[in-house]
């Protein structure tokens, strides 16, 4: 940086930098229902683009598969997320945190800094995600016959750690294969310790290339 205020730690880790702002936590809660899954943000995000969503699906007997996410609201005032379960009246739980490439004024108390050009980079309410696993390693594990169609996975040997969240956002996209695409989802296989990726559709794409898995926890 040329100017400004950084903080690093004894690690010699960049903490807070007034020139290049931090992915930070703007908003968490937690998620529940059948089929159609939302969360509402206790307040609204507003950053331009979408925020990016973390999840870390409650531990059940089977493995929940939400198969696409879209938010409610717009840029500056994005209210909210939903989740479509891939099997209908399937059940998804969870918890969720909320975080964006920019920070929100939040605390009662403690430090600010804006950038020179007046935009909030540091907030003490809103603290920095802790990335924690990336990877695009996808192996194609086969497929399976569903009611309709069928589901093309794909799995990552990652065991969630305890406090890890998973991103949701790269798995709202469709998965490119020879037929027509199809929805993608993600689910966390705890008991097999990895992390699975599907496709619905009518035919397998097997090599998806490098989609980014992404794990995160919270700082504080």
């Amino acid at each position: 940086m040329s100017y400004g205020f950084q903080s690093i730690n004894d690690n010699s880790y960049v903490q807070i930098d007034s020139e290049a702002p931090r992915l930070c936590v703007l908003t968490k809660g937690s998620y529940s229902g059948s089929t159609n899954v939302t969360g509402t943000f206790a307040r609204a995000v507003t950053s331009q683009d979408p925020p990016l969503v973390f999840i870390r699906p409650n531990q059940t007997g089977s493995i929940q598969v939400p198969i696409s996410v879209w938010f409610t609201g717009g840029p500056g005032n994005w209210t909210g997320f939903s989740m479509k379960a891939s099997v209908v009246d399937a059940t998804l739980s969870g918890l969720y945190f909320v975080a964006a490439w920019a920070s929100m004024g939040t605390a009662a108390y403690g430090i600010r800094l804006w950038d020179q050009n007046g935009a909030l980079v540091y907030d003490s309410g809103a603290p920095a995600v802790v990335v924690t696993f990336a990877a695009g390693n996808w192996t194609y594990l086969g497929s399976e016959v569903l009611t309709v169609g069928r589901r093309y996975i794909w799995g990552i040997n990652k065991t969630l750690g305890v406090g890890e969240y998973v991103s949701l956002n790269p798995f709202a996209m469709n998965c490119h294969n020879d037929s027509t695409g199809g929805g993608c989802a993600l689910g966390v296989d705890y008991s097999g310790g990895r992390i699975m990726m599907y496709s619905l559709a009518s035919t397998a794409w097997t090599d998806q290339g490098h989609r980014p898995f992404l794990c995160a926890k919270l700082l504080a």
